[in-house]
């Protein structure tokens, strides 16, 4: 996420950052700041996709023949266990234990969104907020991404809502 120095717009923005940063209380710095590393940490992720992408491209098997797929990365499970205290969700490669509150939170999100887009974005800052490592571990840098899509699908043919 490195920053072009010609561009007048970035120049106008990062003036507007300084000068209203003097009005912002140490809390709301630290906040600022953990934002700024989510973005850091999002664009590089997003960088790594694509360059696997452009690799993944490029790389042709030879005779034409594809080789057989080990795992889908964009596989998603929702495993309970304990009678249901604890729920393993695996996203791709990465396996992650949650709480039953936790699940309960992303079902309300899956099914209280008006739209799918705003139920991904959604599930994205939350688990951005509470829980960066299954981010982090799944390799998703945004709310665009297939897994994040797979869960919402999983999370819809696994759980209804219970009317309260």
């Amino acid at each position: 996420m490195k920053a072009k120095k010609a561009d007048p717009g970035r120049a106008k923005l990062e003036k507007e950052l300084r000068e209203a940063i003097q009005e912002v209380d140490q809390e709301g710095l630290l906040f600022l700041l953990r934002q700024a590393q989510t973005l850091i940490y999002n664009a590089r992720v997003d960088r790594i996709n694509q360059e696997e992408q452009k690799l993944k491209s490029v790389k042709k098997p030879a005779g034409g023949i594809e080789p057989p797929q080990r795992e889908s990365r964009q596989s998603v499970s929702i495993e309970e266990s304990d009678g249901g205290k604890t729920i393993f969700l695996t996203l791709g490669k990465a396996r992650k234990v949650l709480t039953p509150d936790e699940m309960r939170q992303i079902v309300r999100i899956c099914y209280g969104a008006e739209t799918k887009s705003e139920a991904l974005r959604r599930l994205f800052t939350v688990l951005a907020r509470e829980r960066k490592d299954i981010l982090a571990d799944a390799i998703i840098g945004n709310p665009d991404n297939p897994l994040l899509e797979a869960l919402f699908t999983v999370v819809r043919q696994t759980y209804t809502l219970k009317e309260r």
